[in-house]
């Protein structure tokens, strides 16, 4: 394969990342071998749906060293351990996929898969944890590769690293280690409810009464909100069951009068806007994971890096009330409501969907920590390290 061939075949690989769900905005990193010596890699905090083969680096397997002035992903490091150990390996992605960061928390040395999943080879090793982009990282990386049989490792508190002799095989390998590990958390579910059926809200529901000691009973499904709402000059566009309310700062009480449950929604985004000029887009959340926490009425820390670097350091679980829930704002993109999912904010759409989706991995993570009985969050001081760059540098960078 030709430099250029590479580099664009490492451009659709991103793209189909994005598409998939597999990473949250620029989270995650492609890369393939070129020769015995390089390969190329996409670029650290670019968009990769608007990438451009200019912008993918080739880079050093033996040192990572690079030429030009686009700097290449930071995990750079974890992708030449893999060309470094196995020779006849192509193809590496690292992915923030849902089940299998889900079980990343867990603390354990390895998870056991179904030999039916055969690029696994029945185990998925777990790599000791280190910050994004440190030697740390990639040594605990490296101890892993070289003890697993199968084409995958789990990053602790991080994600995954799937690896192959090329682009379709690589995704191959990352979608048989998503299905293993749902299969391994359902039936670990099954089994210690007792419940003959599996149901993800019901998961939630068990696991995070086991955490709290506490049973938990949801509202109905109907009675939950699902909006987005859209910062304008004067106030901002609320959007519900493909209607769009144009609302003026502090005028909803006249616009939703006769709509008790739209206008105590629209209070919470009037409030929000006001006191955070930062925010112009928010997505009213209620994914199943979310529902379980909002519901739990639990607070939230990091079990993962990207609710650190993204959501924030902790991240509160208020009653509907805009005041609270408006200041909460200020330190985090997320606030979870009881028995009402979560209000995901940011500075664009693009923004507000990425903690969405962050919140809704690590309520996941919970929920998995919590039913295999073992929570452990990040370390605080690695949390407020890791969101401190993501604001003042990475967050930047992306939006450019």
């Amino acid at each position: 394969m030709t430099i250029q061939e590479a580099k664009e075949t490492v451009i659709i690989a991103g793209k189909r990342l994005v598409e998939s769900g597999l990473i949250a905005r620029t989270w995650g990193n492609v890369s393939c071998r070129i020769s015995d010596s390089h390969f190329v890699i996409t670029p650290s905090g670019r968009d990769y749906v608007s990438l451009t083969p200019d912008e993918i680096v080739e880079v050093s397997i033996s040192d990572c060293s690079y030429s030009g002035n686009v700097k290449p992903s930071s995990e750079k490091g974890v992708h030449a351990e893999v060309y470094k150990q196995f020779p006849d390996i192509n193809f590496v992605i690292h992915t923030h996929q849902d089940h299998a960061s889900s079980l990343s928390v867990l603390g354990r040395k390895s998870i056991p898969v179904s030999t039916d999943y055969k690029t696994l080879q029945g185990e998925v090793i777990c790599a000791d944890y280190g910050l994004p982009g440190t030697k740390k990282l990639k040594k605990g990386v490296s101890n892993a590769l070289s003890i697993s049989k199968g084409k995958a490792i789990i990053m602790k508190h991080h994600g995954a690293l799937c690896y192959n002799t090329d682009y379709e095989s690589t995704f191959l390998v990352a979608t048989e280690l998503e299905e293993a590990c749902y299969r391994f958390i359902q039936e670990e579910y099954l089994k210690a409810s007792g419940n003959s059926e599996f149901d993800s809200l019901a998961l939630g529901l068990y696991s995070l009464s086991l955490l709290t000691k506490n049973t938990i009973t949801p509202l109905q499904k109907d009675n939950i909100l699902s909006c987005e709402s859209e910062r304008t000059n004067q106030g901002f566009k609320l959007m519900y069951d493909n209607e769009t309310f144009e609302i003026p700062f502090d005028k909803q009480n006249e616009l939703l009068s006769t709509q008790q449950e739209l206008l105590q929604e629209a209070s919470l985004h009037n409030e929000t806007y006001k006191k955070n000029p930062s925010i112009h887009n928010i997505i009213h959340a209620n994914t199943t994971g979310i529902q379980s926490v909002a519901f739990s009425g639990v607070k939230q820390f990091p079990l993962l890096d990207d609710f650190a670097q993204i959501a924030g350091t902790s991240v509160l679980n208020l009653p509907v009330q805009p005041e609270p829930v408006s200041i909460a704002l200020r330190k985090s993109s997320v606030v979870f409501l009881h028995n009402n999912g979560a209000l995901c904010c940011g500075a664009t759409k693009g923004d507000a969907e990425a903690s969405a989706l962050v919140a809704e991995k690590n309520c996941n993570a919970l929920i998995s920590a919590a039913l295999f009985g073992k929570v452990k969050y990040i370390n605080a001081l690695e949390s407020k390290l890791m969101r401190f760059v993501y604001l003042k540098k990475y967050s930047k960078q992306a939006n450019k």
